[in-house]
Parts: C-alpha cells; sequence; structure tokens
C-alpha cells in the first residue's frame, strides 16, 4: 500500500457513505494522521467505526479515525458540525467521494467560505479531481490496491480462518503437484467421485485401525460401505502413481497399498471438490493478476470472534483485484439455483456494489443449461464451465469479471 503521492495536510475528512469503500480510498492513498468522518447517527455504532478502523489496520496504516454524527438531512447541522470539526483540524481537506446531497452542499458553501481545499475520486478513470483548491489531486492516477481481510472488515465481517484446506502459499513442489492431479482430474472428472469414494473407505479403516494419516494403507480393491460395495479405479490410481501423487502402489492379487505423497494431497484425494478450488488457487495465485488470492476462506459476519453463537460461511476461494472482490464458488458437479442465490448472497454481503461472484464447474452449463445460465446472467453471477477450464479460459474470464 506504499504510495507515491504525499500529502501537504495532516487530516482528511470524509462524508461517510453507507457504500463503505468510498469512506476509505483516499484515506488509503494519502495516509494522513488523521481520518475524521462525518454522517448519521450510524456512526455512533461501535461495528461501523471498527469496520473502518480494521480495514486500515488490515492494510498496515495507523491513521487515528474521528467519528462526528449529526441530522445529515439538515443543511444548517451539518454546516454547524463541519465548522466545529474544521476548529479542531485546520490543515485539512475533504474527499467527496461518497456522502448525501446535503452534506455535498454543505461543504461547498464552507469551502468557499474558508478555502478549503476538495477533492473527489473518479473510480473510472482511476484518478483523483481537483474539485476546489486542491491542485495535487488534478488527474492523479490512483489504483487503490486492498486484501482480502481489509475488505471483509470493511464490510463488517472478519477472516476467522481456513475452512476444509489451509494454505496460504505455495511452494514449488506443491504448486506443481496441483496441476499434475489436476491434469488427471480434467480427464477423468466424470468417474473421479468414484475413486474418492473408495479412498474414503481405505482411510476409514486405516483411522478405525489407529494409523497415521500419511502411514502406508493396505486394503482390498473392492471395500464394503455398509451394505454397498466400493470398487478402486485401478487405472486412475496407476495415474496418480506415475504423476507421483500416490507413493509406493502396489497391486499383489486383490490387494493394492500406497501411501498418501502429502496431507494436501490425501485432502485433495478424499473430498470431491477440493481438486477444483485448489486448481483455482493455485492457476489465480500463479498468474500474478491480483493483490490477494485466499482459499479456504471462513468468515464471520458479525466481525466478533468473542460471541458464542456466530453466523458464518465458506468462500472456496477469494481474490482482491484493486478495490474488486471476487467470490468464487466451485463445483464439481452441475450446480443448482441454491449455488446461485448463496454465492450471490456472499458478494453482496461482503462485497456491496463492488462484489463479484463467480461459480466454477467442471459441469457443460453454458452450452446445456440455458435456464440456469440466463438465470446467472440476471443475476450478475459469471459462470467459468468446463469448456473454459479444459480450454485455459479461467484467468481471462475472472479478469473480466474483476474489471471495475
Amino acid at each position: 500500500m506504499d504510495s507515491e503521492h504525499t500529502l501537504p495536510y495532516d487530516t482528511v475528512i470524509e462524508i461517510y457513505d453507507d457504500e463503505q469503500i468510498y469512506n476509505v480510498l483516499a484515506v488509503t492513498e494519502f495516509k494522513p494522521q488523521n481520518a475524521v468522518y462525518i454522517g448519521t447517527r450510524k456512526l455512533k455504532s461501535k461495528r461501523v467505526k471498527n469496520s473502518i478502523i480494521t480495514c486500515l489496520r488490515s492494510l498496515g496504516l495507523n491513521t487515528k479515525c474521528f467519528f462526528y454524527s449529526t441530522d445529515m438531512l439538515s443543511l444548517e447541522s451539518v454546516i454547524a458540525e463541519l465548522t466545529h470539526i474544521l476548529s479542531l483540524f485546520d490543515n485539512c481537506l475533504i474527499d467527496l467521494t461518497g456522502g448525501s446531497e446535503v452534506a455535498l452542499v454543505a461543504v461547498g458553501m464552507l469551502a468557499r467560505e474558508k478555502n478549503i481545499p476538495l477533492l473527489r475520486y473518479d473510480r473510472y478513470e482511476r484518478c483523483y479531481r481537483d474539485i476546489y483548491n486542491c491542485p495535487i489531486a488534478e488527474d492523479m492516477k490512483s489504483d487503490p490496491h486492498f486484501n482480502v481481510p481489509s475488505l471483509l472488515a470493511l464490510a463488517g465481517g472478519v477472516m476467522k480462518e481456513h475452512g476444509h484446506v489451509s494454505l496460504d502459499t505455495l511452494d514449488n513442489e506443491t504448486e506443481a503437484d496441483i496441476f499434475r492431479v489436476w491434469e488427471i482430474f480434467k480427464r477423468r472428472h466424470r468417474t473421479w467421485h468414484r475413486l474418492v469414494a473408495f479412498l474414503q473407505q481405505a482411510v476409514k479403516r486405516q483411522s478405525d485401525a489407529g494409523g497415521d494419516e500419511l502411514d502406508y494403507i493396505s486394503v482390498p480393491s473392492v471395500i464394503y460401505s455398509g451394505d454397498k460395495l466400493v470398487n478402486c479405479d485401478i487405472q486412475l490410481m496407476r495415474e496418480l502413481a506415475e504423476a507421483g501423487i500416490i507413493q509406493d502402489f502396489t497391486e499383489k492379487g486383490g490387494t493394492l497399498g500406497f501411501r498418501f505423497k502429502s496431507h494436501l494431497m490425501r485432502s485433495c484425494l478424499i473430498d470431491t471438490g477440493i481438486c477444483l478450488e485448489l486448481y483455482v488457487f493455485a492457476e489465480t495465485l500463479r498468474s500474478g493478476c491480483y493483490d490477494d488470492v485466499k482459499l479456504s476462506v471462513v468468515v464471520d459476519w458479525d466481525g466478533d470472534l468473542s460471541q458464542r453463537i456466530n453466523t458464518i460461511n465458506e468462500i472456496d476461494v477469494m481474490l482482491t483485484r484493486c478495490q474488486i472482490p471476487v467470490f468464487i464458488s466451485c463445483k464439481s458437479g452441475t450446480p443448482n439455483v441454491v449455488a446461485l442465490n448463496e454465492i450471490k448472497t456472499l458478494a453482496k454481503q461482503f462485497g456491496q456494489t463492488n462484489g463479484r461472484p463467480v461459480l466454477v464447474t467442471m459441469a457443460d452449463v453454458r452450452g446445456r443449461d440455458e435456464y440456469l445460465t440466463q438465470r446467472a446472467e440476471d443475476m450478475g453471477i459469471t459462470i467459468i464451465d468446463r469448456g473454459d477450464l479444459v480450454n485455459d479460459r479461467l484467468n481471462k474470464r475472472l479478469l473480466a469479471a474483476s474489471k471495475l
């Protein structure tokens, strides 16, 4: 978040806006000593204050934040409160990126009277505009960059932990393993679930016997799961062994022996959906096109981890590109309307108008399910399906989805 722009003022005054991103753009760009917010009685809310402060701290900023509330529909009240603020913070400028019409009128009147610098961020041209007496802002280019925790915090949430897969970075070997599995999964995804079912039972047997997760496993090639038989796809196991994902693989009569290369590969092979999630994570991380990439994000809606009962959700993959958060749901099978509603809700809750919902699936949706495709389009959801994935169009489609 290092900025090339030095601000000759120690305070930025923000007109509070319900679209939270507008409340922090100038502060993250100029890094003033103080950020002063004026708005409705919402600014008395501890949650609203904490969302802004936590966002700034997540970006490494130590700006002091001050909050003032008044009747924002009364011109006299707004002018009186702004006059009080200006008496306390005289070396300042006012950011007009957000705020109500009444507030903007009040600011305009005071700016002319007191010669206060005014600027505004033009999000489409990605630059600041000198509204009045603020030459440092004249067409100043700005691409504000945010990470996942900061944007979740700004929406009042918090990244609690990783979910079923905990992975923040990739070393060369892990990245290579993910792409090796992906190439096999891409070819064999229609029968992948059968191998997963077999390996789940093999792992259960090992666990019941008190074995370690990476211990050598020896099981029959056909296992009973309740009253059902689960067969091993021997050819698929051989392909995984050739790729080095399954190690020490042996076939003797009706018994198979093997071990998983790593805990991550074990998770990938005993959960049908993880392979696709890992690929999306690794591919977007490798592209270098995004400011932040997080896998299996468990988000708390209330932003308070001390509560006994909280509302939480898991986002398969979350990206940020400048000020745009992208929320990705991965489905190895055919998605339904419920899946669309889920990712749309999360994008709206934690991304507001900037949130971009994306559904990635191994199913041929866009060519075969006109109803779901149209529903997604109407809801503003980008669908990336099998055709995109097998033709390496994942990043192209995600970059298009995350345009400002």
